[in-house]
């Protein structure tokens, strides 16, 4: 084990700290028993895979027995973040933005119950809607409790506020610029009720982080409310963390499987390796250390993309989950003995195989190689499909194709089941 590090110094080797508002901060939540939050936006129905940086970062809080606050923006979700938007947003029905923190919480949930069981430390936490804080509140009240401490000077100071209202191609309505007040009002609702006194985020949110503690020293006079934020996440090439080719990667099996965001992973670079496996991982310094160790002995066997993979998916999906998203990547991509391991592929990983990869099921027997290979979209025709045998580019169940008259019969499958592989990494699964 790991020697016994303070807070700070366990966040600074994971990487985890950008900012924070005052060092007494990690004095106080080393001692345990405190509590801290970080909040998530419902305008869509899943997290991202982005959204893991300060949830990981509030995991080695509670780690040391704080509990955390996970604020749903079930209200702020209804009038939208105009942060670095170059127009206003549609506005989402109270209905849709219902159901998306629905489906949110119960994300939360699985997300930590499964970090808690894994690690074997108890992770203490609690969902919050902030829908309830302002349902019974009138407008007058707001704007006597919140609106009162907070100069409209301060809130067109904002960068992103400032740039709408600097280009007169653009505006922004009043119902977005009143979103951070009721950003700042989270801070300060929980602070009195819950006893809240840090909010964990992103660095681009700092402007906001100290005016939140501000709302608290004006209106309660207490200076000990604090912000801590984690850096914005970028691979070693410069891409924001949990992008591909511009599209968000959900933490949802409905949206993108678990086996994608495991390959996600497989394909991190390997100066990214040990970063991602202490931001993203509960996993010990000193086992990253090994893993890291191990994995540039043989750099090109993936070690370490496998293992911090594999961990990932573990704990947002589940060890099945995790289990079958691995044994779909050593049989496509590592593997020699494929046809051994694809034998021993039950009918629920064969279903999750054929989701990935796609194929063709239910084949009539026999059927041409051209035929197949038209029909399983390898090749546009059969022209081409010509084309490819004559380049000596595909394969069925490993076995070089020739033969352009090759016919496709039962000795070919193994239980029904079949590979064809067109050159490297393109591949179907045929089934009867």
């Amino acid at each position: 084990m790991t020697q016994k590090l303070s807070l700070k110094e366990e966040l600074q080797k994971r990487g985890l700290i950008y900012q924070y508002t005052d060092e007494k901060l990690f004095e106080e939540y080393d001692k345990w028993g405190k509590v801290l939050y970080l909040w998530v936006d419902p305008t869509a129905d899943s997290l991202q895979l982005w959204n893991l940086v300060p949830i990981m970062a509030a995991v080695n809080f509670m780690k040391r027995g704080n509990k955390l606050i996970l604020i749903l923006w079930g209200a702020t979700g209804m009038i939208g973040d105009p942060s670095w938007k170059d127009k206003e947003r549609q506005l989402k029905s109270i209905e849709e933005i219902k159901k998306n923190w629905e489906k949110i919480y119960r994300q939360l949930v699985d997300i930590l119950d499964r970090l808690s069981k894994f690690s074997g430390i108890k992770l203490e936490s609690e969902v919050v809607n902030n829908y309830d804080f302002y349902k019974n509140m009138s407008i007058l009240e707001f704007l006597r409790d919140v609106g009162k401490y907070i100069t409209v000077n301060q809130m067109i100071a904002k960068e992103s506020v400032k740039r709408r209202l600097q280009d007169p191609e653009r505006w922004i309505s009043y119902t977005e610029f009143s979103y951070m007040l009721l950003q700042w009002y989270d801070f300060l609702k929980l602070y009195e009720d819950k006893n809240v006194q840090l909010q964990i985020w992103w660095s681009d949110q700092w402007w906001n982080i100290v005016t939140g503690i501000e709302l608290i020293r004006k209106k309660l006079g207490k200076d000990n409310a604090w912000w801590f934020t984690v850096p914005l996440l970028t691979t070693s090439d410069g891409k924001k963390f949990g992008k591909s080719e511009g599209n968000a990667i959900w933490i949802d099996p409905n949206k993108n499987s678990p086996y994608f965001v495991y390959q996600y992973f497989i394909n991190t670079t390997d100066e990214d390796v040990e970063k991602f496996l202490k931001i993203l991982t509960l996993l010990d310094l000193e086992e990253i250390n090994k893993i890291v160790e191990k994995h540039f002995e043989k750099p090109e066997k993936r070690f370490g993309q496998k293992k911090l993979a594999y961990e990932i998916v573990k704990f947002l999906f589940g060890e099945d989950e995790a289990e079958i998203a691995k044994n779909i990547s050593e049989l496509l991509f590592w593997k020699e003995n494929k046809l051994e391991i694809l034998s021993k592929f039950n009918n629920q990983w064969l279903e999750r195989l054929f989701n990935e990869i796609w194929g063709i099921k239910n084949i009539k027997l026999p059927i041409s190689i051209l035929d197949i290979l038209v029909e399983s979209w390898l090749a546009k025709s059969k022209s081409e499909a010509r084309k490819l045998i004559k380049q000596w580019w595909i394969y069925l169940n490993e076995k070089l194709i020739n033969d352009i008259n090759y016919q496709i019969t039962d000795k070919d499958f193994i239980k029904n089941i079949a590979l064809l592989r067109k050159w490297k990494k393109s591949y179907k699964l045929l089934i009867k």
